[in-house]
């Protein structure tokens, strides 16, 4: 920990939390337990203050828990949202396009004021998140809606920022680990195979490296389809699933509109191999031996890789590159080679693990010895998952994880998620050198009678937009 950082910059993190995140991860990761601590109970408390009621939802939970001040950082537990929270519409103001009514819901998880916001003229979903970037400070982010309804997490253009300094971060060196990639994060071009454009945490971040990373350069990411990935089409992929299962297809309501888009999203589907081989041929002629980043699902880097090798396109880019692959396999059987085929398109040794979610502004990447290891500015929360009681802080423990993220600035960054996680609290150091809690691996999901399977999630199912046009 630097000298910096003892002084102006500890006054720094104490008026202003958020500022955490534009600090370099090793001097994060240098500070004491109890250095951490005291500067989260600190944020806890700024949060609370701030927060409680200017958002309708924590100032009304706090007030039915009888909670007027956080005194300890587990006095913040019960003040966690369950992720069904983001989700507590009625699904009848999708079906029925009722979006001055959705407006109204989504005010009460924002500091924001929507009340001069007129929704009235929405028709889709994507009418109405787009009519929020164009005409307020939020940027929408939706889930897959695998259960049938989609989540609505209210984060913001501060919040976009404070995506795109923990990107940057991400490559920053810790001891003598080797470098992530070759060149500075803002020469580093990224590929992403999938929809450019779109309303999921992917595309927010994109949307925030283009104009904070690269400075407005659209051509340093490279998507391969540059089209939007319509929220719509995935809200009715996961109702289709929820009225399959209920043996309830014929009730189904379509919006008017997007049924008139059928014949656009037919012709975007039958595309797809020609803009596949296009992808892959621009990839080879721009960015061949190139150090850069990759970020995508699973399903989605496997299917870019084992069509690249089809192709003739093998270790494509610079040894030294990055390239993230998480979200599990979103219902596909992949084959047992699927991370060898991957390895062999990028032409690097390994691919990046991470552990996040959308409701956290960055995640974490794992470490040498297979840990991931928590950064002062999420503070972490392990519960009982039968009785919500948190553990003591210290020693290890398992059960339901809780954070709070103190990156959140205009909406409540207490979330409760579906993971059943071991953590240990940092008072055994890990042989990496980082101070602080850090989660084991791996991380499984609760039962879905639980909530486990619903939570807001950033890598999103891929197929689920094509099933949604099949039905239409």
């Amino acid at each position: 920990m630097n000298a910096q950082m003892n002084k102006d910059g500890m006054a720094r993190v104490f008026a202003a939390p958020e500022a955490l995140i534009e600090h370099p991860l090793a001097e994060l990761y240098s500070l004491p337990v109890g250095v951490q601590a005291e500067i989260q109970l600190a944020a806890l408390q700024k949060r609370f203050a701030e927060q409680a009621k200017r958002i309708a939802i924590v100032g009304k939970l706090a007030e039915q828990q009888n909670i007027i001040e956080i005194r300890r950082i587990e006095d913040a537990a019960p003040l966690l949202l369950p992720h069904s929270t983001y989700k507590s519409y009625s699904l009848a103001v999708i079906e029925r396009s009722e979006f001055t009514r959705l407006t109204r819901w989504l005010a009460g998880l924002t500091v924001h004021d929507l009340s001069k916001l007129d929704a009235s003229g929405c028709e889709t979903i994507d009418d109405w998140v787009q009519l929020l970037d164009a005409q307020t400070p939020i940027r929408v982010i939706h889930s897959t809606g695998t259960s049938g309804k989609l989540s609505f997490l209210p984060r913001s253009e501060i919040e976009i920022q404070s995506m795109v300094h923990g990107h940057r971060h991400t490559f920053d060196l810790f001891r003598n680990e080797p470098p992530r990639i070759a060149v500075p994060p803002e020469q580093a071009p990224i590929i992403f195979p999938w929809y450019r454009n779109g309303a999921m945490a992917y595309h927010r971040i994109l949307d925030g490296m283009q104009k904070y990373l690269y400075g407005g350069n659209a051509g340093m990411i490279y998507a391969l389809n540059p089209g939007r990935l319509s929220a719509d089409a995935i809200s009715l992929a996961g109702r289709i699933r929820a009225a399959e299962a209920k043996g309830e297809l014929g009730k189904l309501q379509v919006a008017p509109k997007l049924i008139a888009r059928r014949e656009a999203f037919l012709k975007e589907q039958a595309e797809a191999p020609q803009r596949m081989a296009e992808f892959l041929a621009k990839l080879n002629r721009e960015l061949s031996g190139r150090s850069i980043t990759a970020i995508g699902s699973l399903p989605q880097q496997f299917d870019l890789a084992n069509n690249a090798l089809k192709n003739g396109y093998e270790g494509l880019f610079h040894p030294v590159s990055w390239i993230a692959a998480g979200g599990g396999n979103k219902g596909r059987e992949l084959p047992d080679d699927w991370e060898t085929t991957v390895k062999r398109f990028y032409g690097v040794s390994h691919l990046s693990a991470g552990y996040g979610m959308s409701e956290v502004v960055i995640g974490t990447r794992i470490c040498p010895n297979g840990y991931y290891h928590l950064p002062v500015y999420v503070v972490p929360f392990v519960l009982d998952p039968a009785t919500g009681t948190p553990a003591p802080r210290h020693g290890t423990c398992t059960g339901r994880m809780g954070v709070f993220d103190l990156n959140a600035r205009t909406y409540w960054g207490g979330f409760l998620t579906g993971d059943k996680v071991t953590l240990s609290w940092g008072d055994t150091p890990c042989a990496c050198g980082r101070v602080g809690p850090y989660i084991h691996s791996p991380i499984r999901r609760f039962t879905e009678a639980e909530g486990g399977d619903d939570k807001i999630t950033c890598a999103g199912a891929p197929d689920a937009h094509d099933k949604a046009i099949e039905f239409l």
